[in-house]
Parts: C-alpha cells; structure tokens; sequence
C-alpha cells in the first residue's frame, strides 16, 4: 500500500491557549494517524521566527510559542494556566510569557541542560534574543532547552507509534537574524533574494532576505549549509528542502532596487551535495525537494543526477483538456492535492469554469476516482498514481473552502499562518475517506 501522510502546522493544532504547540492536542494527533495507519506528518517549519515561518531567526531555535503550559504544569514548572478562548484562528502574541518567566523562575540547571547549551547556534541565538530584549541570555537558553525537550519527546512519541515526521527547510533567514550576525561571511549583503518579474509581479518579488555568498561557503567546504542539514535530520524524520532551485542558480536583486535589475548566479550545485551526501548521517532518502515553479534544465538534471524524491501539486499537474494517464508518472515524487501555499481543493474547485468543473470530473473518473465528492475523488487519485507518497492536508481531508488557507504568497494577511482546528471532531470522521 502506498504510504500516506497528513499536513498540519504546529499553529493549527487545536489548543485552549490560542495556537497550537507541542502538548496533549499534538499526541492526540499522532494517535489519529497511527490508529488510520497514516505513516508521516508534515509539520512545516518550527524555527523562532517573527510571524513568518519561512524566515528563520536561527536555523538552530524553535518557536517559543509552541511551548505546551501542560506540560510545565506536568513538570511542575508551573501551577497553573488560564485558559483563552479561540476559535478559527491561532493568535500569536505574548499571552504564555509570564507562565515562562514563572517557569524560568523554578527551573533547576540539570545535567542534560548543561549538555544541551553547549550548541554554539543555540548560544549565539540567545545571545541575539538579549541584545533585542529586556530578557537575559540564560531565560533564553532555557526557553530553547525546553523547546527541544518537549518537541523531542512528541518525536520520539510519534516515533513509536509508527509516525515519521517531515519537517521544513527554509532557504532564507530575514536581514535581521541570528544567522545573518553571527554568520555574515556567508552572506553577500549586497543583494538581497527574490524573483525576477512575471505575469503577476512586473517588478518581480523581493524576499526580505540576503543571498548567500558562494564563494565563501565553499571556501568552508560549505560547513555551514552541511551542519544545518545535520541538526535538521535529528530534529526531523525528513526534511522539505525549500527552494532547490537556488542551489542550482537564484535570483539576486541590488539592495534597494527592483526585480528588473536582478540576475541570476550560479548556486552551490554539484560540488556542495557531493560534500552533503559523504556525511554518514545524510542520505538522499531522508530529502525531499521543492522544485516547484519555474524551473530550468540544469536544475532537473541536478535532482536526477543524485535521484532526490521530489514533489508534485496536483492542482498544478492536471491538464484539464486531456486524460492525465498516471501510469507514466514517476514513482519518486511526494504527491499533493495542494500545498500549504495553495487554494483548499474546494475552494480551487469552487473557482473553476463550469467547463474545467466538468472537465475534472472527467479526468477522475478516467482514473477511476469515481467518488462524487471532489475532495475524496483527488485523495483517490494521489493514492492511485505511482508517486510513493501521498500527503493531504487536514482541510482538504475535511472538505473546507478556502476561508481555511494556511497562506496566501505574496500578500500580507493577518489570516496567513493563523488557521487552526477547534478539535479534532470532524477529522476524526473523515480520515476514512483518505484510504484506497
């Protein structure tokens, strides 16, 4: 049987402290999928950050928010937490920072503290938070080792229970970060990332980020990418490499100017995975790719040439005036109805012609996916075709519109990155659909 997954933001996870976090809604999930025989969770990134997932302040630092009040209640850290009522939408804000000071307060500097701080990322993170805050260097520390203690043990949890999970690489940190300070050979402040202009963007797209510095990175035997993989792949199960097309050549853009003045360079390539892949804990298994958009010859032939799995949006793929025939599809590629970036599969449905309504009806049922439901027609369908996995994110499992979106590129909205479930009520019952 093909194996399955399910994605869902930490943020999303119901709770009744306003967004999701690394407690006893997180566990309740893995049982869900493990008692469905769900094998993987996709969890998106889980750096600190300033609202943006994909704009890591460090590589190395979790999220403070996702620190579970249970679970310093269960350790004793904590009496207490008042409880906040929410409903739709996770609130990202400052409400559990007197529960960390009270907690901080208690803490004693066990062993396994002492050996967790000596991460020198982890250490300059904090460092960073200090200079940036009324808070110490040392409430910091704590607030990481607690971090990595409890998302450790719901790994290890999920673990056991037959539940691998994927996390999420971003491919840029923000011009303000721990990475870009302590870190700045690595960087070329000159240009910042970003896209070059298109249909929807005449001036193109600019990210908020720095490029790196190829030159130097390899003058390193590009230590400082290799070590980041590292940590990642004992964090995660596997992890998403977001925009693999910058390794093969990425856009730069001249500080302070616009996309039309922008150029590509040649990326990190050949030589930085050759130096990836001799690691004894790196295998090319555990990557997933994200080569999605406008991607050139050279960077296929990058991902064939080491056989990375790559993805698959099926939203993107189907061509609506022709039978799509799976059976030519390769086998290793992660296939989604849609990403965290896309339209639910309702609301896409939803916004087609009437024509390309009729149209996808047909090319399901010309695969065989004959459910009336669209949204289990499309579960259907990536659990038919040859790609090795098939990930389906909650909404669409549930069948909401697009008012649930995790995101929409490219606009700022107070409703990116905030959607979360209530409970897990009607997941519960429509987990079944995602089955052949």
């Amino acid at each position: 049987m093909k194996e399955r997954g399910v994605l869902l933001p930490i943020f999303s996870l119901p709770s009744k402290y306003g967004i999701g976090d690394f407690g006893y809604e997180a566990y309740e999930f893995v049982d869900i999928l493990s008692e469905n025989g769900i094998e993987y969770w996709e969890i998106l990134p889980i750096n600190s950050c300033d609202g943006l997932p994909y704009s890591p302040i460090s590589y190395y630092a979790l999220n403070e928010e996702y620190i579970s009040l249970d679970k310093l209640i269960e350790d004793k850290l904590i009496d207490s937490a008042r409880k906040r009522s929410v409903k739709d939408r996770a609130i990202h804000s400052d409400f559990k920072e007197k529960y960390y000071q009270e907690a901080f307060g208690r803490f004693k500097k066990i062993s396994e503290y002492k050996e967790f701080i000596k991460n020198k990322e982890i250490k300059k993170y904090a460092e960073y938070r200090e200079e940036r805050s009324k808070n110490s260097k040392e409430y910091y520390l704590f607030l990481q080792y607690i971090l990595y203690k409890q998302w450790m043990e719901l790994k290890n949890y999920a673990n056991s229970k037959n539940v691998k999970i994927i996390g999420d690489m971003p491919a840029y940190p923000p011009f303000e970060s721990a990475e870009t300070e302590y870190n700045p050979k690595y960087y070329d402040f000159k240009f910042e990332a970003g896209t070059p202009p298109d249909y929807y963007n005449e001036n193109g797209q600019k990210w908020g980020s720095y490029v790196y510095n190829v030159k130097n990175l390899k003058k390193d035997n590009y230590k400082y990418l290799i070590n980041r993989y590292k940590y990642y792949l004992t964090l995660f199960d596997k992890v998403r490499v977001d925009y693999f097309r910058g390794y093969d050549s990425f856009f730069k853009i001249p500080f302070g100017r616009s996309g039309k003045e922008g150029e590509y360079q040649d990326g990190v390539s050949y030589e930085f995975f050759d130096a990836l892949l001799k690691e004894e804990t790196i295998r090319k298994e555990d990557l997933i790719i994200e080569d999605l958009g406008d991607i050139r010859d050279e960077t296929v032939e990058l991902r064939r040439h080491y056989g990375f799995t790559r993805q698959k949006i099926l939203q993107f793929a189907i061509d609506l005036y022709r039978r799509f025939d799976r059976d030519n599809e390769s086998e290793n590629v992660v296939i989604f109805p849609g990403n965290h970036d896309c339209q639910t599969i309702y609301g896409w449905y939803k916004s087609l012609s009437d024509e390309n309504k009729e149209n996808l009806k047909r090319f399901l049922s010309n695969n065989d996916c004959n459910d009336i439901n669209v949204n289990h027609g499309m579960m259907q369908y990536c659990l038919k075709c040859k790609a090795k996995l098939a990930i389906v994110s909650v909404q669409d499992i549930i069948g909401l519109d697009d008012s649930s979106r995790i995101n929409l590129p490219g606009m700022k909205s107070k409703e990116n990155w905030s959607w979360k479930l209530n409970d897990f009520n009607s997941f519960r019952e429509r987990i079944g659909d995602f089955s052949c």
